[in-house]
């Protein structure tokens, strides 16, 4: 039976999420791309772009994988971006998807979200009880092999142990498999994974920022943090009001160790805001 290759790319799934991403911008938002050959990359280095909400629910595929999978169907949105960003020649811009105006079934009040709500699209309207500092966030670490350079990017999680890929280098390990006769020794095997070496040169950081929110009717309630990015970073101050749009996501209780202990807080990572 000969040897099965497979060859990595998008799944069927992520397929059909990309192609309706690029059919959406193509046919609602040409003019928004035209339009950035003359921004100042300088000035506005990140450009929010912002969607309606409805027009992605109108679309099959963008309705189905947008309420299911937030986050990694927005993460495809913005690839989409990077793609089209690079054919309409705008240099040196990174564009990030924006969604408003989400429809009233999607308001909830900050009390009144539990565990069972994780992984679901909510729009909140809170006011700003606390402000935290500006932080870096790894969220692409770039891996390249010592022995021949080749390059594995690994996505990273906020607040969690830094990911490392799965094992060595696979053109290492393709040649090893052929010294040894497809059998390639532990030992061999421990030291070309240990070869893929963390680099920051080629590794994506962004900023974050934690806002600590409460209901605008129960200032007294308990709040929740809210993970904010890129241009919302140093934006807002306590005591403003605004409309969180995003994803409700657990993390682990501060000044724990979350590789032991079980216990989570909620909080929301927003992929968009607005000002009341």
């Amino acid at each position: 039976m000969p040897d099965e290759r497979v060859f990595p790319g998008p799944s069927p799934a992520q397929a059909d999420t990309l192609n309706a991403w690029r059919e959406l911008f193509e046919s609602k938002h040409s003019q928004d791309f035209k339009a950035l050959k003359g921004t100042d990359c300088l000035e506005q280095p990140i450009f929010p772009f912002v969607v309606d909400y409805r027009d992605i629910d109108q679309d099959d595929v963008l309705s189905l994988y947008f309420n299911e999978t937030p986050v990694d169907t927005i993460e495809l949105a913005n690839e989409v971006l990077r793609t089209m960003v690079a054919e309409y020649e705008v240099s040196d811009i990174r564009c990030i998807l924006r969604p408003l105006a989400l429809p009233a079934e999607r308001t909830k009040q900050i009390s009144s979200l539990r565990m069972r709500n994780r992984g679901k699209i909510v729009s909140s309207i809170v006011r700003i009880k606390d402000v935290g500092p500006r932080l870096g966030y790894l969220q692409e670490a770039l891996y390249v092999c010592a022995r021949c350079e080749s390059r594995e990017f690994i996505k990273q999680k906020i607040a969690r142990e830094r990911k490392r890929p799965e094992g060595p280098c696979q053109i290492c390990y393709e040649k090893a498999m052929e010294a040894f006769e497809g059998k390639v020794p532990y030992g061999v095997y421990e030291r070309l994974r240990s070869s893929m070496k963390l680099t920051a040169e080629g590794s994506f950081y962004k900023d974050i920022q934690y806002l600590s929110v409460s209901d605008i009717d129960d200032s007294s309630g308990q709040p929740i943090w809210v993970v904010i990015d890129d241009e919302y970073v140093d934006a807002y101050n306590i005591g403003d009001t605004i409309r969180i749009n995003g994803v409700v996501q657990i993390d682990p209780v501060p000044d724990r160790n979350f590789t032991k202990d079980t216990r989570r807080i909620l909080q929301i990572h927003a992929f968009s805001i607005e000002g009341l």
